[in-house]
């Protein structure tokens, strides 16, 4: 087989608008799933070095976790650019707009550059202040803002990936992603190893492992696309950004980007509420976490695979496709789901033991994982839904639902963990059973009521699916495509 008829196999199975859905779906979902696990594998490791080998696990644990949400929060910035440039790319992609998408390659290259170097300076400066503000235990303090902010000083590389992988998943290709991110992970836990194990750097050591993993991944991506396979590529002999296609990646994203920040500022709230129940419950929110993550990938890898299915198939015009891709990935969502939920439950105390932690630590988590588990196929077909939806164009009605079920799993925190652990308290003091609070709070007052953070956290997923079930079954997505091919469909 020659060079050119490899290239046009390779361009015919990144194309979505044509071929056995099924096929089509599995085939672009499945690395960005198998992707997505070495990704997680980031946090993981981090995790599962520092509990098993550092100084003090628990407490390590514990500090590692207490950053995750401040993280979330910045890292929303440049993934609603990484989302954007998908969903633009993939109707240029589809409609067969060449011009247009290297365009769109380059805008999105220097958009994702300057939200690196925002977040860097920012998330660096902000990172302890915002700690203190969240009610970090004074024990695990220090530790936690030297992990955050030797992460924030990596930005750049994970922006990189980040944004490339947007880009080229948005021309159908879902292989290249895995593979950088197999290479980096695989770095990353050699490096994790090395610098806790030998070195004995501690929060400090997996902080650096994990930067010098993400820059590793951003480079191979932006030398990927360099070799100009995809048939467009960045231009960086004349790199300018397009202010109209920034204004599409932006007004796509930002919907997203507002999404993922929304779900962070959730996450800092609930963290506060998961602070107030001691070091050892901090660590026990960090397994499920984690655990939690290995589920949610394969819904994250459909989610990202209709996106860009719906965005190719819009592009083109095919609506009747559109929506057969979308009630196959639904299905193939729900059954992935299903399998992975009944695993976890079962095994659940069995898998938190690889972390380290305190027979308590462990306890919690898996009383807390359990719950969530009845609640993850509403937030599959949650996910399912809103992707699709934002492959269409309609990112903001999208991420609308998804903030609405974000915002809820505030109160129901408060409702369910802080309020009732606060009458308890209140109440021991009252009857003299303690002098203060605090010496109420140290005795183990009130303890019980952590599992309403996971309580929150399941209910959560029920109501997303509810409030984005009707958008997307009386809503007007069949219309929000950005080329000229899909806006002949208005008519």
């Amino acid at each position: 087989m020659t060079k050119e008829e490899r290239l046009l196999r390779a361009a015919d199975r990144r194309d979505l608008t044509c071929g056995p859905i099924t096929q089509k779906i599995l085939r672009f979902s499945l690395p960005i799933i198998l992707g997505n696990l070495f990704q997680q594998l980031y946090n993981v490791v981090d995790s599962v070095v520092v509990g098993n080998f550092a100084f003090d696990g628990t407490h390590c644990l514990a500090a590692v976790n207490a950053s995750f949400a401040i993280m979330l929060v910045f890292n929303a910035l440049y993934m609603g650019v990484s989302m954007g440039a998908n969903i633009v790319i993939a109707q240029y992609r589809g409609a067969g707009n060449t011009r247009q998408l290297e365009r769109a390659m380059t805008t999105t290259f220097l958009l994702s550059m300057l939200a690196g170097a925002f977040i860097t300076v920012v998330g660096f400066l902000c990172s302890k202040p915002i700690l203190v503000l969240l009610g970090t235990p004074a024990d695990i303090l220090d530790d936690a803002a030297l992990y955050i902010r030797i992460i924030f000083l990596g930005t750049c590389g994970n922006v990189l990936y980040n944004n490339m992988n947007g880009m080229v998943q948005g021309l159908g290709d879902a292989k290249w992603p895995m593979y950088a991110l197999i290479i980096s992970s695989l770095i990353n836990i050699a490096l994790d190893l090395l610098f806790v194990c030998v070195f004995h750097w501690d929060v400090a050591g997996v902080a650096i492992a994990t930067i010098l993993a993400h820059i590793l991944s951003g480079l191979l991506m932006l030398r990927r696309q360099a070799t100009g396979v995809y048939g467009a590529k960045v231009d960086f002999r004349h790199l300018r950004m397009d202010k109209t296609i920034a204004g599409q990646i932006l007004r796509l994203g930002l919907p997203s980007a507002l999404q993922s920040m929304c779900f962070a500022g959730g996450s800092l709230i609930n963290q506060t509420f998961s602070n107030r129940f001691g070091t050892e419950f901090i660590a026990a929110h960090s397994m499920l976490m984690k655990l939690d993550g290995f589920v949610l990938l394969p819904l994250m890898g459909f989610s990202t695979a209709v996106t860009t299915y719906v965005g190719q198939n819009v592009g083109a015009g095919n609506l009747d496709r559109t929506e057969k891709g979308i009630r196959t990935t639904l299905f193939l969502a729900c059954g992935v789901t299903l399998v992975l939920s009944v695993l976890l439950y079962i095994f659940c105390p069995a898998i938190t033991l690889i972390f380290g932690a305190s027979e308590s630590a462990r306890s919690m988590a898996a009383a807390g994982i359990r719950f969530v588990c009845f609640f993850y196929i509403f937030y599959g077909v949650q996910n399912v839904l809103a992707g699709a939806l934002r492959g269409a164009g309609a990112a903001l009605t999208a991420s609308l639902c998804v903030i609405g079920s974000t915002i809820l799993k505030v109160p129901i925190g408060w409702a369910l963990s802080a309020r009732p652990l606060d009458l308890d308290l209140d109440a021991a003091v009252a009857a003299g059973q303690y002098a203060d609070r605090a010496a109420a709070q140290a005795a183990g007052v009130g303890m019980e009521h952590n599992i309403g953070i996971f309580m929150a956290w399941g209910l959560s997923m029920l109501v997303g699916m509810l409030i984005i079930l009707p958008c997307f079954l009386f809503g007007h997505w069949r219309e929000k495509g950005i080329t000229e091919k899909a806006k002949q469909l208005k008519g």
